[in-house]
């Protein structure tokens, strides 16, 4: 969509002599995309072989959640050699989505639930991972459960910490025991509040928006004044940069927000233009 809004056409001078071509800018740019394109279809059609494997369709995860799930990923996440986060990213939103489901429709419960149990164990084996990042994750999943079994399948919140966990595990920033995880998590404590609290609005926000067909109530006014300002007091966090927590891993827990946010205040038609056009249609 960049692409799409790029109006330079004249040259660029560099010094005295040398100049560069926008054309050539804007022709680099579209080989970029269409290089990420290839990737990104690529890394689909894998993840939807999983998806269909798993079985994922019974626990209420359609193919086009799946396909949301990857390109939330992968508009945040789409460096080349961050397939790893971004995969993870995207298999653990599915993951999460089919176990909600899941609880919310207890009568489904059956020895069919074994191929989640399968899908949950092979993301988080130690293999070919080292141990620590595998038993770093089981343990992301496991406050993410507790907090799921307590506090019900509506947890909008602890679900986007378990994204960037998952995320900065997998990056090997966060290479740490559980032991050492529950110290270092302390370090992050504002940083984790205000991301759980924000996404825990923002899915309240979305539900109330599709129930009443978009219509603004007071309540939801409230909410969206509430998001607003946790969501300054989270930019300023992150983009102050003296917090002493690692920069990058600060960009990921906003990405997951920012993620979070998008689907709170966009259509599903909107959301499904956005994912053809970037992923699927040809860059002329």
């Amino acid at each position: 969509m960049y692409l799409e809004q790029y109006g330079g056409s004249g040259d660029v001078w560099i010094g005295k002599d040398a100049w560069v071509g926008n054309g050539m800018y804007l022709n680099a740019a579209k080989a970029s995309f269409k290089n990420f394109q290839r990737l990104c279809q690529l890394e689909w059609t894998t993840l939807e072989s999983w998806h269909s494997k798993s079985n994922f369709q019974t626990y209420g995860v359609t193919r086009k959640n799946a396909l949301r799930a990857y390109f939330l990923a992968a508009a945040n996440i789409f460096e080349p050699s961050q397939a790893k986060e971004r995969l993870a990213w995207a298999r653990t939103a599915i993951l999460a989505e089919a176990i909600s489901w899941l609880l919310r429709e207890p009568t489904i419960q059956d020895s069919t639930d074994h191929s989640l149990v399968r899908a949950l164990s092979e993301l988080i084996d130690p293999q070919p991972l080292n141990a620590t990042v595998g038993e770093n994750l089981r343990e992301a999943w496991r406050q993410w459960l507790m907090a799921l079994t307590q506090n019900g399948p509506s947890v909008g919140g602890d679900t986007a910490l378990l994204l960037a966990r998952t995320v900065e595990i997998c990056s090997g920033r966060y290479q740490v025991s559980v032991e050492q995880q529950k110290h270092e998590l302390a370090e992050f404590s504002r940083l984790e509040l205000l991301t759980s609290s924000i996404c825990d609005k923002l899915s309240t926000t979305g539900s109330l928006s599709r129930q009443d067909g978009g219509n603004m109530e007071s309540g939801e006014i409230n909410l969206d004044q509430e998001v607003d300002l946790h969501m300054q007091e989270l930019s300023h966090l992150v983009l102050e940069g003296n917090s002493g927590i690692d920069t990058v891993t600060c960009q990921t827990y906003l990405s997951v927000v920012k993620s979070f946010y998008y689907v709170a205040y966009s259509s599903p038609e909107t959301i499904h233009g956005h994912i053809s056009k970037v992923l699927f249609e040809d860059v002329l």
